[in-house]
């Protein structure tokens, strides 16, 4: 029993001095890999009242890419302020992964004032793979401290409701709500520190070793799981259980703008173009826009819908998405700032379905 105790020691030890002599290589003649700057492991971490949340102060430069996050966690300059000191128009933009802007580098975001070209000041408040309900509760905790005229709530249509009705996604749980009389019901004791999956997370951050190792594994099972996995659909049927969510979310929706309201601000939503949809040039956007619309004007609640002008340039054959992923790339995020401030575009688009 000792020898066998003795050589799974010496296997131990001898992986671990491989290791540390494999970070100490990498870091002093390795350049840093290039990455997707979608992974939240990278920019977030454990939150009991949001599921996750974003890391302050981290920046991540990599072939072009430009990924920063200021003191408050959001990707967007370091001398932003709680207080409206220039006398601007102030919009908060919240949103997931389409706000805070995957694959796109910091100078590309729709966010970034060279891009939309206002006089405005837009705050980035996206966070990667939040629903409608971490949204509303990130605003609560964090999007209240902002002095804003404006809180915009990107949509994004194809995976929102089903975010709202699961307590985990991506691995990640998640705190969710649920209806009882109309009334939401926030469900979060389930939302546990686990010390095993925060020290892995960690050494992805941290170590250069784990993170090699953690590409490889990943881009294994990519491979492997590539032909069984499904394209989204351009034609989506919408479903009993989806219909629940759609009133969900439309709960969700209507605390957030009674809670932006009670700041003196104005609340809108503005959909995402579903690029499915797009690229085989198909009028009308996803199945749940008509649906939300429909909701959200009963409630009070104006919304933008960018999906016409994202096919009219699409037929023109510009291409506003990431080849590899559904974000948007750099006319994209051109395109779709022209939704978030006041522009012709945008009240032309203003409850859109209304009008139909």
């Amino acid at each position: 029993m000792r020898a066998i105790l003795f050589r799974f020691a010496a296997v131990l030890l001898s992986l671990v001095i491989v290791a540390l002599l494999g970070e100490a290589a990498l870091r002093l003649f390795a350049p840093l890999p290039a990455k997707a700057v979608n992974e939240k492991y990278r920019f977030c971490r454990f939150d009991y009242e949001l599921g996750w949340a974003p890391l302050e102060n981290v920046t991540y430069a990599e072939k072009g890419y430009l990924v920063h996050q200021n003191q408050f966690g959001l990707r967007a300059p370091d001398d932003i302020q709680l207080k409206n000191t220039t006398g601007r128009k102030r919009v908060l933009v919240l949103g997931d992964s389409y706000v805070w802007g995957v694959g796109a580098t910091q100078e590309e975001l729709f966010t970034a004032r060279d891009v939309y070209r206002t006089d405005d000041e837009l705050i980035n408040g996206g966070v990667s793979g939040y629903g409608t309900d971490q949204e509303y509760l990130f605003y609560l905790r964090e999007g209240q401290k902002f002095d804003v005229d404006q809180v915009v709530l990107a949509f994004t249509l194809y995976n929102d409701v089903g975010n709202n009705l699961n307590s985990k996604q991506y691995s990640y749980l998640k705190p969710y709500f649920t209806l009882n009389a109309g009334q939401l019901v926030l469900h979060n004791d389930h939302v546990r520190y686990s010390i095993v999956e925060n020290f892995f997370r960690t050494m992805k951050r941290e170590s250069r070793v784990c993170d090699l190792c953690n590409d490889g594994v990943t881009g294994l099972i990519r491979t492997l799981l590539r032909k069984h996995q499904k394209p989204l659909e351009a034609d989506v049927v919408v479903s009993d259980a989806d219909r629940k969510g759609i009133e969900l979310t439309l709960a969700i929706l209507k605390n957030l703008k009674e809670a932006v309201e009670a700041r003196q601000a104005k609340f809108l939503v503005v959909f995402i173009p579903y690029k499915p949809r797009i690229e085989q040039h198909l009028p009308g956007n996803h199945p749940f826009a008509p649906l939300l619309g429909k909701g959200l004007t009963q409630m009070g609640i104006s919304y933008r819908e960018p999906y016409p002008e994202f096919l009219k340039s699409a037929i023109a054959g510009v291409d506003s998405f990431n080849v590899e992923d559904r974000h948007f790339n750099a006319a994209g995020h051109a395109l779709f700032a022209k939704f978030v401030t006041d522009t012709d575009l945008a009240r032309t688009s203003t409850d859109y379905y209304g009008h139909q």
